[in-house]
């Protein structure tokens, strides 16, 4: 239960028969439950759902109708970081969990300039387990401050879904490049040997290169991109993957209530060239691979994408910071799955001490080859 996240509100969206409270979705039950009198209220589910794909390019041309979430949310920004969420109404001192920043309220309308996601992944982790796993997570690494998990102070997190793309697009791509032949010649060659010039007989390396072409057909499945800015993409791209093969549902605004959702920084003709850069990228190294011989050089590549289609889902996150020395550290956890990344301070006398023993070793064991060889 997500009770004390900050992303309650006064509204009554989604109230509980028995009390009247704020009904708000149970990651650990997956159910919907009452804070106050603690019914629980399941979430019909679609049988054998299945995401339906969008056709992109009719997409983009056809200037869909925009339709929002379908629940009245209140937008709060960052002037720090420039983070915006979407938050059920009645809250007015969130904090921005990447920062610490406190959020400056908006718009309090319920008009939405979002396309209406038809699928997310509901919290499967909740406030607890987020918290567990920050404490797990915070005291890790041996080049980390010995006090860090006393010292380092949790200041916010909160629960948010955030805005995805993904996208399947058929590549065909055709390339050509010079493929390269090792072989190998005798030859004599100068050597130094204690201190003086001997010849001696090596083999060398040569390289024959002779012209090549080819063709492949790719397909790609789901290829997901969030719609957030670089401050925040870093941190996201850490807690990957998420399954979108198995776990979607049909979109709920139910599995909203208790959580707020991360605004998004890209629209949909962005968040494509992002994908589309991944997917060519990709082609050129699996064409890379398909060059004959031992190496190769001036590799052209020529990707044509086609039968292109998207979907817009929401992911969960448990995003937040904690402070350490008067310094705010954020971190991100996948509400999936639990993985958790984020920056901590270095602790630069480990740092020190490692380095320095790695010098005398290097010392030593040059010290020991030369006395050898002498």
């Amino acid at each position: 239960m997500n009770k004390g996240t900050g992303v309650g509100g006064s509204g009554r969206t989604f109230p509980c028969q028995n009390c009247g409270g704020e009904l708000e979705w149970n990651p650990s039950k997956q159910e919907m439950q009452c804070p106050y009198c603690d019914s629980l209220i399941p979430v019909p589910r679609v049988e054998s759902f299945e995401a339906e794909e969008h056709d992109l390019l009719s997409f983009l041309e056809d200037h869909p109708k925009i339709e929002g979430y379908g629940v009245q949310l209140s937008k709060f920004s960052c002037k720090q970081c420039g983070a915006t969420v979407k938050v059920p109404p009645g809250r007015v001192d969130l904090t921005c969990p990447f920062c610490a920043t406190k959020f400056v309220l908006e718009d309090a309308s319920t008009s939405e300039d979002v396309v209406k996601p038809e699928s997310m992944l509901p919290f499967k982790i909740d406030l607890k387990e987020s918290r567990n796993i920050f404490k797990r997570w915070i005291g890790k690494g041996w080049f980390r401050p010995n006090d860090l998990k006393k010292m380092g102070k949790l200041e916010k997190v909160l629960g948010l879904y955030l805005p995805f793309f993904t996208f399947d697009s058929n590549a065909d791509s055709t390339w050509t490049a010079m493929a390269g032949y090792y072989y190998y010649v005798t030859k004599r060659v100068p050597v130094t040997e204690n201190g003086k010039t001997v010849w001696k007989t090596r083999q060398v390396r040569k390289i024959r290169w002779e012209p090549a072409s080819g063709s492949r057909h790719d397909f790609y499945d789901d290829v997901l991109v969030p719609a957030v800015a670089d401050e925040r993409l870093e941190l996201i791209l850490k807690i990957y993957p998420y399954d979108t093969k198995h776990s979607l549902v049909a979109f709920d605004k139910r599995y909203l209530a208790g959580f707020g959702i991360l605004g998004s920084d890209m629209d949909l003709k962005r968040v494509y060239l992002i994908a589309k850069q991944n997917m060519e990228s990709d082609q050129r190294k699996l064409c890379a691979g398909d060059v004959p011989g031992d190496t190769h050089k001036n590799l052209n590549v020529l990707t044509r994408l086609s039968k292109q289609t998207f979907k817009h889902i929401l992911c969960p996150v448990w995003a937040g910071s904690f402070m350490y020395k008067k310094q705010v550290f954020p971190f991100v956890i996948n509400g999936q799955t639990g993985r958790v990344y984020g920056r901590k301070p270095w602790s630069w006398v480990k740092i020190s001490l490692a380095c320095a023993f790695a010098a005398i070793v290097a010392f030593l064991v040059y010290w020991f080859f030369l006395r050898g060889g002498g």
